[in-house]
């Protein structure tokens, strides 16, 4: 892999077949300091997934900062899930 100036790169395309990137997609990228560099594919939750979210939501009033916060933990606790499946 090469680094353009403008900070563009290109991957392997076999690791993008495999991941399901071949068109492209959103990557979470996370600074490991001297040891490099982590990127995984943002996968979105399958349609089971999200039925399962959005029959666990808390009943109640919510601020928007709460209602964020148990979104983010619903989708963090699937994808954990779905992994593991």
């Amino acid at each position: 892999m090469t680094l353009t100036e403008k900070r563009q790169t290109v991957f392997p395309l076999d690791w993008c077949r495999r991941e399901g990137l071949e068109r492209g997609g959103p990557l979470n990228v996370f600074d490991l300091g001297k040891d490099g560099l982590l990127i995984r594919p943002v996968k979105a939750p399958g349609k089971r997934a999200i039925a399962k979210l959005l029959k666990q939501t808390p009943a109640g009033r919510h601020s928007a900062s709460q209602a964020a916060t148990i979104v983010s933990q619903a989708l963090r606790r699937v994808r954990d899930e779905d992994r593991r499946h």
